[in-house]
């Protein structure tokens, strides 16, 4: 018979660590969109927008933030060195807006806005 008075189980800190970093991420507003492939979808921002992506291959990665009527609000550039994650952060954006962005040569891939 098994002993039912045993202590329970205590997560360990890399447990409790990843579990901290997860609820930190989905408390945040993000969408996952795709370089080379047209416009967002329609983002309330209200200061700062950050974008933070793995790059498939070295190179410029435009991101371009515009207003409802097309006007252009924000842009950045990132130069992939390396293939490690990059993130970059566009401030002063409020209201709806759209995004759209390029990788080198249309090498495509998956970027994050998190908003």
């Amino acid at each position: 018979m098994a002993d039912e008075t045993s202590p329970p189980a205590i997560p360990s800190q890399d447990a409790q660590i990843k579990q901290e970093q997860e609820a930190s991420i989905f408390a945040q507003n993000y969408l996952v969109e795709y370089f080379d492939g047209g416009y967002s979808t329609d983002i309330y921002l209200s200061g700062n927008v950050t974008f933070t992506f793995l790059p498939r291959t070295t190179g410029e990665y435009v991101f371009k933030v515009e207003d409802m009527s097309g006007n252009l609000k924000g842009d950045g550039r990132v130069i992939a060195s390396d293939l490690t994650t990059k993130t970059i952060t566009l401030g002063n954006l409020y209201g709806y807006h759209k995004i759209v962005a390029y990788s080198p040569n249309g090498g495509g891939g998956d970027y994050r806005i998190h908003f």
